[in-house]
């Protein structure tokens, strides 16, 4: 049977409408309206029927409460006044079904409470039809932040295959036969497998980005991602956005969900370059997501779960930078439970021609040009220099020899003086991208600027016509009108 509550201040009025109803309704009655919320959530009251003017709270004030807390109930009031505006108001707000006035007849009035009854049914399913919509739209919520999550992954995977695409000088191989490097390689091949923090350390240039990938070649996580952040290249006001995401509308300009390094590296590694450059407002906050594996983008309140491995390189002394203050000591002990040291090129001199003909190797594929010898003496003054930049350094200088040999031979010209252990690249000198650009100005007008075919330029300087064009573009090299 239907329950139907009555509320009225006057306890005749309660006694006669429960003995006049209750043949068609389960009737409860209350003299207090502040007791009718307790009485609703404990009996499942269907339709409530409340005198207008009563003490404490009036019939509108409680059902406007009411149908906050409980939106299926319907509301029907009685009144002495014909308060017709305010009543009118209240029903097209949905707070109130009808209103009636006193006294009431007892045929319209059960007529009036059949048709509340109806109403709630309506009500109810209608109620449910909203929740379940809202449910759906919840799920197609999450399925599209999935989605969106997928998208950035792959964007960022993208990416990073495109950069390893063009970069022709990464093989993904670590280039070394001396004793400390393949000692190295031992190690990590022993500590890839544990998702422990590592922390690589040693000078610019000399591989750690390599070391890294292949820590995490070598690793569980080999097929998730491994997400490449350089701390010391983007701003301090974007790097949190940047590792952590943010909700749309969380700052000006943020008009849509952007997901953040560690929500995207979730499952895969983290490598964190130039962590010494971290602004000290950021540390705490990347050792929390270390200890806590959670976090919360920025402007948003939910706490994410997040499971990378982190692999952390610096060029810069952390303990002395701890010692400055420049540093938290409690996030480089995190950091540093792995230490692992790449040694400088000088140290291991003798894989120099390794790396040469490996690089030479891949700019061969690269420009279409090929270079198949190196003099004894060249590689005497490349294996006597002390490279200052390591292996980045010596990468850029036979790229940049590659560009300016004119045969088979690989030729290093007087911009490369040794002079004893210290001898670096000749600085009066101008740029390399400068260099090149005079010597294909210079092949240019030696060939009155023919590209392609028999006696060309491209034919001249053994490359490919559209690498040619590439690089006329890239230096801003343009025909003279």
């Amino acid at each position: 049977m239907l329950k139907l509550l009555y509320i009225d201040d006057e306890i005749n009025s309660l006694f006669l409408f429960k003995e006049l109803f209750k043949k068609w309704f389960t009737v409860y009655t209350l003299d207090d309206p502040t007791k009718a919320f307790d009485l609703i959530s404990k009996e499942g009251i269907n339709v409530l029927i409340t005198d207008y003017l009563m003490p404490g709270m009036n019939g509108l004030e409680l059902a406007q409460k009411l149908h906050e807390s409980f939106p299926t109930v319907i509301v029907i009031i009685l009144t002495a006044y014909d308060d017709r505006d305010i009543m009118l108001q209240a029903i097209n707000m949905g707070s109130i079904y009808r209103y009636t006035l006193k006294p009431w007849n007892v045929d319209e009035l059960k007529h009036i409470i059949d048709s509340a009854f109806d109403s709630y049914e309506l009500r109810k399913r209608n109620i449910h039809l909203i929740n379940d919509l809202l449910a759906q739209n919840k799920r197609l919520q999450q399925a599209y932040n999935e989605i969106s999550l997928l998208k950035e992954r792959l964007e960022e995977e993208n990416i990073q295959l495109k950069e390893e695409f063009f970069d022709p000088n990464d093989s993904g191989e670590i280039i070394g036969q001396s004793k400390s490097i393949q000692q190295l390689l031992k190690l990590i091949k022993q500590v890839a497998k544990s998702d422990t923090a590592i922390l690589l350390t040693g000078e610019t240039g000399t591989g750690k980005e390599l070391f890294a990938k292949a820590i995490h070649t070598l690793s569980n996580r080999k097929d998730k991602l491994l997400i490449r952040v350089n701390c010391a290249a983007i701003p301090e006001t974007l790097i949190e956005s940047e590792l952590f995401g943010y909700e749309k509308g969380a700052f000006t300009g943020a008009d849509k969900l952007k997901y953040g390094k560690f929500e995207i590296a979730n499952g895969g590694s983290l490598l964190l370059d130039e962590i010494g450059e971290l602004p000290l407002t950021t540390q705490p906050k990347l050792l929390r997501v270390l200890q806590e594996s959670e976090f919360e983008r920025l402007g948003g309140n939910k706490l994410i779960s997040t499971n990378f491995r982190l692999i952390a390189a610096t060029n810069r002394n952390l303990e002395q930078a701890v010692e400055k203050g420049t540093f938290r000591q409690d996030l480089f002990y995190r950091i540093n439970i792995l230490p692992i040291t790449i040694p400088p090129l000088r140290d291991h001199a003798e894989d120099i021609p390794l790396l040469v003909n490996h690089f030479i190797s891949s700019l061969n594929k690269e420009e279409g040009k090929i270079i198949n010898s190196i003099a004894k003496k060249t590689m005497d003054r490349l294996m006597e220099y002390h490279w200052p930049g390591n292996i980045r350094e010596l990468q850029n200088v036979i790229e940049r020899a590659h560009v300016l040999s004119t045969g088979s031979k690989l030729e290093i010209g007087d911009w490369f003086n040794v002079v004893g252990n210290k001898s670096i690249i000749d600085t009066t000198i101008v740029s390399l991208e400068e260099n090149e650009k005079q010597h294909i100005l210079r092949a240019l007008e030696q060939t009155k600027w023919k590209i392609r075919g028999k006696n060309g330029t491209a034919e001249l300087l053994q490359i490919k016509p559209t690498t040619l064009e590439s690089r006329m573009q890239k230096l801003g090299i343009q025909r003279p009108k």
